[in-house]
C-alpha cells in the first residue's frame, strides 16, 4: 500500500508499505476413521521407508528364497495350530457351531496325528483352517473398528484389535507361554505373513499414496474377517460410484 501526501505542490512520500502475501499450503486430514493421521503418516514413513526397506523386506525375501518349502509350511502349521483353541472359543461366542467344531477337530487331529501340528492332517481330511480372533467376535456383535493406528515397528491396527488381542492368549496352550515364547510365536507368524505379502510389494510401491492404499486395504481386510468374506454392500458407495460414472459419460 502506497500513501502519498501533497504539501505546497510538493509530493512527499509519507509511508511506503509493501504487503506481500506468500502462498501457503495447508494440509488437512478429514478421514473420521483416522483422527491422528498426521502421527500415523509419520509412523508409516518410519515403518515403510526404514524398517521395512532395510530389515523386514530383506529378511522376508531371504526366508522365502532360502528356507525349504516343507520347513516353512511345517513351521507355519505348528505355530497356527496353537491358535485353534482360541478359535474354537471365538466361533462358539459367535454361534458358529460348525466352525467351532472344525477348530476343535483340527487341534485334536493335528496335535496328535500331525506331530504337534507340523503336518496339517486335518486339512487333508477336509477340515480347512479358519481362525477367528476375539476382536472379530466384537465386530460380529457390532463393536466398530475404532480409530486407525499405525504402530511404530509393528504396522497397522484398529483400536478394537489393540483393546482385545490379549484375550486370545488366555486359553491353553498360549496361556502357558512365557513372554519370550509369545514373542517368538508372534515373530514367526508375522515373518510368514510378510513373506506371503512379497507379491503385493509392487502394488504398494507404485501406489500414488501408499499410506492411504494400505489403510483402505486394512479396513477391507478387517471387514472381510468379521463377515467371513461375505461383506455387505454399502449402498452409499454404490450411489457415489454411479454419480461418478454418470459424470464420465
Amino acid at each position: 500500500m502506497l500513501n502519498v501526501n501533497v504539501d505546497d505542490g510538493k509530493q512527499k512520500l509519507n509511508e511506503y508499505e509493501l504487503v506481500q502475501d506468500a502462498p501457503s499450503v495447508i494440509i488437512s486430514y478429514n478421514d473420521p476413521r483416522d483422527p491422528i493421521e498426521g502421527f500415523n503418516r509419520t509412523m508409516w514413513d518410519f515403518n515403510y521407508l526404514f524398517m521395512d526397506r532395510y530389515l523386514y523386506r530383506p529378511v522376508a525375501h531371504g526366508y522365502k528364497d532360502y528356507i525349504p518349502l516343507p520347513m516353512k509350511t511345517g513351521l507355519n502349521n505348528f505355530v497356527s495350530n496353537l491358535d485353534e483353541p482360541s478359535t474354537l472359543v471365538n466361533n462358539t461366542l459367535q454361534g458358529k457351531w460348525g466352525w467351532a467344531a472344525n477348530a476343535g477337530g483340527r487341534f485334536t487331529i493335528n496335535t496328535t496325528m500331525g506331530l504337534l501340528g507340523v503336518i496339517d492332517v486335518a486339512h487333508m481330511m477336509g477340515l480347512p483352517r479358519k481362525q477367528d480372533e476375539f476382536n472379530e467376535v466384537l465386530g460380529y456383535y457390532g463393536v466398530p473398528d475404532g480409530p486407525y493406528f499405525m504402530a511404530p515397528f509393528l504396522g497397522p491396527y484398529v483400536t478394537r484389535e489393540l483393546a482385545s488381542d490379549w484375550v486370545d492368549g488366555l486359553y491353553f496352550p498360549l496361556s502357558e507361554f512365557t513372554v519370550w515364547q509369545s514373542l517368538v510365536k508372534w515373530g514367526l507368524i508375522n515373518l510368514h505373513r510378510r513373506a506371503e505379502a512379497i507379491d503385493q510389494e509392487r502394488l504398494v510401491d507404485n501406489a500414488l499414496d501408499p499410506y492411504t492404499f494400505v489403510k483402505e486395504a486394512y479396513f477391507q481386510h478387517m471387514d472381510y474377517k468379521v463377515y467371513d468374506g461375505d461383506v455387505p454392500v454399502d449402498l452409499d458407495d454404490d450411489e457415489l460410484l454411479d454419480e461418478y460414472l454418470e459424470e464420465l459419460d
